[in-house]
């Protein structure tokens, strides 16, 4: 059996590849124009290397689960890190837009395989009762990694070299690297069936559709044609992988599994929360440097606050749950959630940066609440075998919900400095953005409503009290 300060280091370790991979996709924004220089591009054309990292995390996350139930969990995931660190080492050397692009892709692709295979590996492994901790250790680092990107990745930029925002990775991937070896489980799963191609390249191609059409969306110089040929195509591969995943035993997104309550409420309310709060590490510090005139410096301290409050919550998320269990923290801290994203949209220069971290440290702690506890909410009710579907169907979700809020943000934005004829957009066009994804996050709400009362008794550790 599993020791508690075995489970511990396994989420260390699995929090550490998430911390990575979260980084990487926040990072780089601040390096851009750096990066450009030093790569003789346009800075506007190294969105390509966001946009592919994120594009190839998305399409191979379905496979990950069937990559670790063939060769196991520890395999994978070492591999998986290894090769990140390799592609992380590519892109800090990278002389030219085609190399960074490439070594980009090969990032995304590597982080799609760690994280699920590594929470695979926990879920599998670690007790019921334990699991919410567990759980809470793991997502933790990984919230801090989209917070500390943006102010890091200036200061490195700033102070260093661009390059070393890539180099980073290498020390703590090859430390997870070697403490994989002896505390990562090997879990495998032998009747697993093989990858189906077809299905495969059907999702790929929906994904990548869907993916360039909010691209095109939020360039609305392009022809209408393009735009109507992104809709055609993601139409007919998301038919093709309907018709293909219909026909699989074994389909590479299970949406089999929403017809369990506990699954389809994390499922739904955490893809709604993660577009209203996706957007955050990207809008916020925009509103603050952009639209009220603070300083980069100060921008990142708001960030770290957040953050910060984030460590502390993790020791809260288990004691909110024993005391009033999943269905009244769910909903009540996810009002507080939807709240502190629409009070962001009230943000001027006059609040100061106190008044201003304060607000988003309040929403940081209800967000970290409700990841946590939706996280450990979509395994109550699953038997062993659909941990691993589930867990794929979870994080490719997770991440197209990121994705969405990210570029819904940015469209409303764009569309409100042009309404009003600005060059440069003010704090009312981001506030309007602040807005609209607080009224998604506040849709998640009715989804925990509807949740039993008694739904993950086992997992809060009310079981016994209820008796």
């Amino acid at each position: 059996m599993k020791t508690k300060a075995s489970s511990f280091a396994l989420s260390l370790i699995v929090g550490a590849a998430f911390f990575m991979e979260q980084l990487d996709s926040t990072i780089i924004a601040p390096a851009v124009p750096e990066i450009a220089r030093s790569l003789r591009v346009s800075p506007l054309s190294l969105d390509l290397s966001m946009t592919v990292y994120l594009l190839c995390s998305v399409v191979f996350i379905p496979v990950s689960g069937i990559l670790a139930g063939r060769y196991g969990t520890r395999t994978i995931f070492r591999a998986a890190l290894l090769l990140f660190v390799a592609s992380s080492a590519l892109c800090g050397f990278a002389g030219s837009m085609g190399v960074l692009v490439a070594a980009r892709a090969v990032q995304g692709f590597s982080g799609a395989l760690m994280v699920p295979v590594g929470r695979i590996a926990i879920v599998r492994t670690t007790p019921r009762a334990a699991l919410v901790d567990a759980l809470a250790w793991m997502i933790t680092p990984a919230m801090l990694g989209p917070l500390l990107g943006p102010p890091l990745g200036g200061v490195i930029s700033t102070i260093v070299s661009w390059r070393w925002i890539f180099w980073l990775n290498v020390p703590i991937g090859l430390a997870g690297y070697a403490l994989a070896k002896r505390l990562m489980p090997q879990v495998v799963d032998r009747d697993e069936t093989r990858v189906a191609v077809q299905e495969w390249l059907s999702l790929s191609v929906a994904l990548t559709a869907l993916i360039a059409l909010l691209e095109l969306v939020r360039r609305p110089t392009l022809p209408v044609s393009l735009v109507a040929l992104a809709v055609v195509v993601l139409a007919g591969a998301a038919w093709l992988y309907a018709r293909a995943a219909r026909r699989s035993a074994v389909p590479l997104l299970d949406f089999g599994l929403l017809k369990v309550e506990t699954f389809r409420v994390s499922f739904v309310a955490g893809s709604l929360v993660r577009v209203g709060y996706g957007a955050v590490p990207f809008l916020l510090p925009l509103m603050l440097q952009v639209g009220l005139g603070f300083s980069a410096i100060g921008s990142g301290a708001v960030m770290l606050v957040s953050g910060a409050v984030a460590l502390v919550t993790k020791t809260q998320t288990t004691t909110l749950l024993r005391r009033f269990g999943f269905r009244s923290v769910l909903i009540v801290n996810g009002l507080l959630c939807a709240v502190a994203l629409i009070v962001c949209a009230a943000f001027r220069s006059g609040w100061g940066i106190g008044a201003i971290a304060g607000v988003v440290a309040a929403g940081g702690f209800a967000r970290s609440v409700q990841f946590n506890a939706l996280a450990a909410i979509a395994y109550a009710d699953l038997p062993p075998h659909k941990v691993s579907p589930a867990t794929t169907l979870n994080t490719a979700a997770q991440q197209l919900a990121v994705m969405v809020g990210i570029s819904v943000a940015v469209m409303v934005v764009d569309f409100s400095s042009r309404l009003a004829s600005r060059a440069q957009p003010a704090a009312g066009d981001f506030a309007s953005a602040f807005m609209l994804v607080g009224v998604v996050a506040l849709l998640a709400v009715p989804f925990c409503w509807w949740l039993s009362s008694h739904a993950g008794l086992e997992l809060s550790g009310r079981s016994s009290r209820s008796q």
